[in-house]
């Protein structure tokens, strides 16, 4: 079914049967005409198989995929024993990577859809610096990949390690249960069907060309660090495994919280009130609705608000508010702000 070419080129990067090429995908230039692009791998295999493409970093604070990335393709697999294909980006913002910031510091975008008042589109080759980079994207790697996995990482280190997947298009669900079983962490299901005639966003467009592109978030986004990486390249040799990339047995996930079966997200629980923020629950933790699982109070050490969560369910990371356009800042918090990611366990 899948078939690698004799040649695979992803910018100036070209791998041959058998073969490690590195590059880069061309970017572009800042005030002082320094270009700035976007470093490729490519390992094209000896066999027939899928390509799978990996990328990191679309928030350029998130950099524990990048070193799974890199692990996999520079230690991990052999190109000469390799059935399908590899692409690996460790970095598809540079923009926001370059300043250690979770959105681009020229237009506050991402080429995976957010920071604008609308959805990040791909098909504007004129468009912003980042839309420029989100087309590049597209045409050099995604296009050219039969499935993707998109690591992401939540700030915390004592969030959980989860995979989401969007089953409502049938041309990617079967693909992307197999994927979530293989990699082995707790999986948050989005079944809203797909709607065709969405903006073409990299995952958009993706599911429209039935490339299944899997959401995979780790943990203590800023450092390179246990156990992300483990569990980042142990779910990725999974994966290469269960279709058939790779020899060798699917290893459980170990080390760190799971919830096991089908989660659902619930949305977002946001303070109502200002100041610091102190949490009395552990990520992870099950909760009854109407449970506090953390207290804002003020620099006189009041409490001013006592955050209860909506549902009976999980917690899966404080990210701490979003302060200029970040997914998590400091440990205080505004009206309004960001404290929680909610999810229920619909199925053992």
């Amino acid at each position: 079914m899948f078939k690698i070419p004799n040649e695979l080129t992803v910018g100036t990067a070209t791998a041959k049967r058998g073969e490690l090429q590195k590059g880069i995908i061309k970017g572009v230039e800042l005030f002082d005409s320094t270009r700035i692009d976007i470093p490729v791998l490519v390992m094209n295999g000896v066999r027939d198989g899928p390509t799978v493409l990996m990328v990191s970093t679309q928030h350029g604070t998130e950099i524990q995929g990048a070193e799974v990335i890199i692990k996999v393709m520079r230690e991990k697999v052999d190109s000469k024993a390799l059935r399908g294909a590899l692409i690996g980006i460790p970095v598809e913002n540079p923009l926001a990577y370059m300043h250690s910031q979770y959105l681009s510091w020229i237009d506050n975008q991402d080429p995976g859809g957010g920071g604008s008042a609308s959805p990040l589109t791909v098909d504007k080759p004129d468009g912003t610096a980042t839309e420029r980079l989100a087309h590049a994207l597209w045409n050099e790697a995604w296009i050219k990949a039969d499935m993707i996995l998109n690591f992401h990482c939540n700030t915390r280190p004592d969030s959980l390690i989860f995979q989401k997947i969007l089953t409502g298009n049938p041309k990617t669900r079967d693909d992307l249960w197999k994927m979530a079983k293989a990699f082995g962490v707790t999986t948050i299901v989005d079944g809203t069907p797909f709607n065709e005639d969405g903006p073409p966003t990299l995952v958009n467009l993706a599911a429209k060309h039935g490339k299944p592109a899997i959401l995979l978030e780790l943990i203590d986004g800023r450092w390179i660090s246990e156990p992300s990486t483990s569990a980042g390249i142990r779910g990725v040799l999974n994966i290469m495994k269960a279709f058939d990339m790779i020899d060798g047995e699917i290893e459980p996930q170990e080390g760190f919280p799971i919830i096991p079966g089908v989660c659902k997200w619930q949305g977002v629980v946001r303070a109502n009130r200002g100041g610091l923020i102190r949490f009395v629950r552990a990520p992870g933790d099950f909760l009854k609705e109407g449970e506090v699982f953390a207290e804002i109070y003020n620099l006189h050490g009041d409490i001013l608000e006592e955050a209860k969560i909506p549902v009976d369910g999980y917690i899966w990371a404080y990210p701490c508010g979003d302060i200029l356009g970040t997914a998590g800042s400091l440990q205080a918090v505004q009206t309004g702000a960001n404290i929680a990611y909610v999810f229920t366990q619909e199925s053992d």
